[in-house]
């Protein structure tokens, strides 16, 4: 009975330490049926991190292709470091990620402190390589030295946010509340060119969580309603919904969650509205992404968080 227990402790020590393992690599970003999709956008520009490891993180700007960063964490006996890498991003063939960065990590010594006069820091012998792959506009996953990759997301602050899908990821939903901008690049008919845009404010809806959806399935629903805005209230007009779900594959497997973009604006076939495909990391506090085979993309860019869900037109 003894060996039995020590076993079976074992066998649950592997199993904690597993999932324990995948908790703190970071919230996962699934993208459901996007094998086809080849269409890129630049990585968000601000502060990043590992939500599950909170306390070390990054700061990101990219202007051109090129990718500045700045790493801030800890050194091997836990004294604060900073570390920077420049270098190009570089178009990804791999299915679910859009560029990959390979660079150089600096390290910096005696420069000026606040109030001293101005001296040139110099660079450390600090050896360390960062590889980073972007699989969204709002995610990435990067390792350094050939270690093991963390999933990584753009920081949340200004508005509130929820783990909605436990069970499959700790990415968090953000409340998309407020005025975006929306910009459409449409194809030619050889699904291979951008020859037209347009760009239009619209406001979207508080978010809203339906434990079964229209289709019965028994999963949780995440909707967020986009309406047409005209002058101070959003108008009479829905145009669209972000969803977001689990749903089954051919194999009877749950999978995702699997968000979409509804578009009705250019529909020819208003039973049939252009949908949009998105990944959890084309959708984020101030900034969206999502891409139609048929159509082309768009993208969203927030421009305030204003709550109108109280004023006198009808929803």
């Amino acid at each position: 009975m003894k060996k039995i227990s020590i076993n079976y402790a074992i066998f649950l020590l592997l199993i904690n330490t597993t999932v324990l393992a995948q908790l703190l690599s970071g919230p996962i970003s699934p993208c459901v049926n996007c094998e086809q999709l080849t269409a890129k956008t630049e990585p968000f520009n601000g502060t990043w991190f590992n939500p599950d490891q909170s306390g070390t993180g990054f700061s990101i700007d990219v202007q051109n292709g090129k990718l500045f960063g700045v790493y801030y964490g800890y050194d091997e006996q836990g004294k604060v470091i900073w570390l920077t890498f420049v270098g190009d991003l570089v178009a990804s063939e791999q299915t679910n990620v859009m560029w990959t960065l390979d660079a150089e990590l600096l390290q910096f010594k005696n420069g000026n402190a606040f109030n001293q006069d101005y001296t040139a820091p110099e660079t450390t012998e600090y050896q360390g390589q960062i590889h980073l792959k972007f699989t969204q506009k709002n995610h990435a996953l990067f390792s350094v030295n050939d270690g093991e990759e963390q999933n990584i997301v753009p920081i949340i602050f200004g508005v509130q946010k929820t783990v909605d899908f436990p069970e499959k990821t700790s990415y968090q939903f953000p409340e998309l509340t407020g005025l975006w901008t929306f910009v459409n690049y449409f194809r030619d008919l050889n699904l291979s060119v951008k020859y037209s845009t347009a760009s239009e404010v619209l406001y979207i809806w508080p978010k809203e969580e339906f434990i079964i959806d229209s289709d019965n399935d028994g999963y949780l629903d995440i909707e967020y309603e986009v309406w047409r805005y005209a002058g101070e209230y959003p108008g009479a007009l829905g145009i669209g919904k972000i969803l977001c779900s689990l749903i089954d594959n051919d194999l009877g497997q749950t999978v995702g969650p699997q968000c979409r973009f509804v578009d009705r604006r250019f529909a020819t076939d208003p039973f049939n509205p252009p949908t949009y495909n998105m990944s959890l990391g084309g959708l984020g506090a101030f900034r969206l992404f999502g891409e139609s085979l048929d159509l082309g993309t768009f993208e969203a860019i927030r421009i305030d968080t204003i709550d109108h869900s109280s004023n006198p037109v009808n929803k």
